[in-house]
């Protein structure tokens, strides 16, 4: 028995529920004589957890979705954090799960009650039984202000396309519920139609610091190739050749990724394109006029070798 439920308690960040407990045949007086073990202690009148394992944010959280019940998921701000939005850390615990279940309310999270929590808004992070990222946006939307659940739907529309399908879909089917934040979202979204590609803020301040500085601007999220797919980049200039990529702190700081950002230099030199710049989130906030000299420089040297390569009739090249 005992190997039974260790087996079920590790993938669940080493806590398990009286009720997954008893699912597997143990009776309340063997669960009582497990907690008087070295092995198993209280998490909460409700879970038991593995004494001797890390103690973690993710654990915490666990705990608070078996002490809610069967059907309970982490959402709101907890599934936020999960999903690593930005501006949510790991850490307040929030729950919700199906309206009229008669439990008692978890001990230490808050409690959301819902008349709608259907299995396909349900997924897994990490193991925790969470909302899904278009639920978790809809449910932070009746609790965010309007300006800042704009910022957070550009930023999952732009790092994945896909969700903001899931989200005009989601939009109708919550819609016939009743919930709040509905309006709000549906503001959001008729700016953000299907296929839409969003700025993200560093791109949005790259293009208003070239505005700001009199340079001309660039094409937006470009899906660039030679014989093959290579990828989409953040600007370009077509007529000169000129590919200009915006480096957030999060994906273009590790070693590989700037071994990563460089194979695809190459990729992009040999598919034609003149020249590659990039230009770090640093320089964007704490060094603003560096972009647009950047651009500048870059764009007069093309220039310069296109007149080069191609004098003016009548002209010698030397």
């Amino acid at each position: 028995m005992d190997d039974v439920l260790r087996a079920l308690a590790e993938p669940q960040h080493a806590a398990i529920s009286r009720v997954q407990v008893r699912g597997v045949g143990a009776s309340s007086n063997a669960i009582d004589h497990r907690l008087g073990t070295a092995d198993w202690e209280a998490a909460t009148a409700r879970v038991l957890r593995l004494v001797g394992a890390p103690r973690t944010p993710q654990q915490d959280l666990m705990v608070a979705v078996l002490d809610a019940g069967p059907g309970c998921v982490a959402s709101y701000r907890a599934a936020a954090a999960l999903w690593r939005l930005p501006g949510f850390p790991l850490g307040p615990l929030e729950v919700s799960r199906p309206r009229g279940w008669s439990g008692r309310r978890p001990a230490r999270a808050r409690l959301h009650e819902t008349r709608y929590l259907p299995a396909t808004h349900v997924t897994e992070v990490n193991g925790i039984p969470v909302t899904t990222l278009p639920r978790t946006l809809f449910d932070l939307a009746g609790v965010q202000k309007p300006t800042r659940m704009e910022r957070l739907v550009n930023t999952v529309a732009a790092r994945s396309p896909a969700v903001l399908s899931g989200l005009h879909e989601m939009l109708d089917e919550l819609a016939e519920h009743g919930r709040n934040g509905i309006v709000l979202m549906r503001e959001i979204l008729e700016r953000l139609p299907v296929g839409c590609i969003p700025p993200t803020g560093l791109e949005e301040r790259f293009s208003a610091l070239l505005e700001e500085a009199g340079e001309p601007p660039l094409d937006r999220q470009i899906d660039l190739g030679g014989h093959s797919w290579i990828g989409r980049v953040d600007f370009v200039d077509r007529a000169l050749g000129l590919v200009v990529e915006v480096d957030s702190a999060t994906y273009h700081s590790s070693p590989l990724d700037r071994e990563a950002d460089a194979r695809r230099d190459v990729e992009l030199l040999a598919a034609g394109w003149k020249r590659v710049e990039r230009i770090a989130e640093e320089q964007i906030w704490y060094r603003p006029w560096e972009p647009p000299a950047i651009v500048r420089r870059a764009r007069a040297a093309l220039r310069e070798a296109f007149v080069s390569r191609n004098p003016p009739s009548g002209v010698d090249s030397c």
